[in-house]
């Protein structure tokens, strides 16, 4: 007998129960709400269209100075010219990636079958993309794979994580088989797309949403094994989508979600809204500059899958006390944002941002 992965999207109060006792955090401290930013004539620095129109850019990724793409459409390599070509995986919606060394990768990935339930997949290439194979591996249970919606690989303990719906599990073996870290396969809910690790390696932080639109984010301690549930850090319905540590302060880790931005500057015990009162907006990213970590960068994305949308690029230079923003003019653009990443080039700091369904957009620092 087979079984299917189902998720809820309400009606399943026991869980709320029993994520609460598990020592969830408290609300953020909120602030009285500010008036909105003041839209910037002119943006802090050029931004310029990449490439990839039409396409949804799941996530971006970088190793040894190579920008990959994860995309609806496959994977997308930039070139040494800026421009992006394609590097496997055609007609796949590539979920989540993990770039283990320069050469090789993997990408989670799926199928519809016969019955419409999607056969979840995990593939594989040792060349950066120039040739793809399935990976025979087991992420779930009763000899079925759930969905894999996030990876991170830790090169020095060469263990790979990977998150599902409520399972955060770990692998030995480059994918091939997997233990349940934390939570269990086959679990309700929704998906748990973000995660990160702490920079002494000693914490790991992944969520998403739980089984009522409820945000929650879980932080591991691989020493002990034990975890902290953060929930209510926004107004529900939430989600979080991004996790990453200040560049100065191993203790300092900012969330991004449904909803906004918060922080917490020591290691989860209390948290500040440093961006809110969005009206449900969808904040999937965000940047820190690491030459000043009180200017962040972020763009947000409205829940709309059809009709073109603005681009606007957001940030602080004050480490969140006060915000400006800028609207990109092209009209009839799909400007959403669902991934951002920070690279040098050469002397220069850059932003890329992954838009949904607009491609890649490209933002140099001053």
């Amino acid at each position: 007998m087979t079984f299917k992965t189902f998720t809820l999207a309400c009606g399943f109060s026991l869980s709320l129960l029993l994520l609460n006792a598990c020592g969830g955090s408290s609300s953020p401290t909120q602030a009285p709400p500010p008036p909105p930013p003041p839209v910037s004539p002119a943006p802090p620095v050029d931004l310029s269209v990449q490439g990839l129109d039409g396409l949804i850019i799941n996530k971006l990724y970088q190793h040894s100075g190579v920008l990959v793409a994860a995309s609806d459409a496959g994977v997308f390599v930039q070139s040494s010219s800026g421009s992006w070509t394609a590097a496997g995986l055609d007609g796949y919606d590539v979920m989540a990636m993990a770039l283990l060394t320069e050469q090789h990768w993997l990408a989670s990935s799926y199928q519809r079958g016969e019955d419409t339930y999607p056969d979840y997949l995990l593939l594989e290439s040792f060349n950066g993309g120039n040739d793809w194979h399935e990976v025979d591996y087991q992420f779930g249970q009763a000899g079925e794979n759930e969905a894999i919606y996030a990876m991170l690989f830790d090169q020095t303990s060469q263990l790979l994580y990977a998150t599902g719906i409520e399972v955060l599990a770990s692998s030995t073996d480059m994918g091939q088989t997997w233990k349940a870290t934390h939570g269990d396969f086959g679990g309700f809910g929704q998906p748990k797309s973000a995660i990160t690790q702490s920079p002494d390696r000693q914490t790991i932080w992944y969520g998403g949403q739980g089984a009522v639109e409820d945000g929650i984010l879980y932080q591991y301690d691989l020493a002990s094994e034990q975890v902290v549930v953060h929930t209510d850090l926004f107004p529900n319905p939430s989600s979080i989508k991004a996790i990453h540590y200040a560049p100065d302060d191993p203790q300092t880790v900012y969330v991004s979600a449904e909803g906004g931005i918060v922080r917490s500057t020591d290691h989860g015990q209390s948290w500040q809204t440093i961006l809110g009162d969005v009206n449900f907006r969808f904040y999937f990213d965000f940047v820190i500059d690491p030459a000043n970590p009180q200017r962040i960068f972020t763009a947000g994305w409205a829940k709309d899958f059809t009709d073109p949308q603005p681009l606007i690029v957001e940030w602080t230079e004050d480490g969140g006390a006060s915000w400006q923003r800028y609207q990109y003019p092209e009209a009839d653009f799909f400007g959403g944002v669902r991934s951002m990443i920070l690279v040098e080039e050469g002397q220069q700091q850059v932003i890329y941002f992954g838009l949904y369904k607009g491609g890649i957009m490209r933002m140099p620092l001053p």
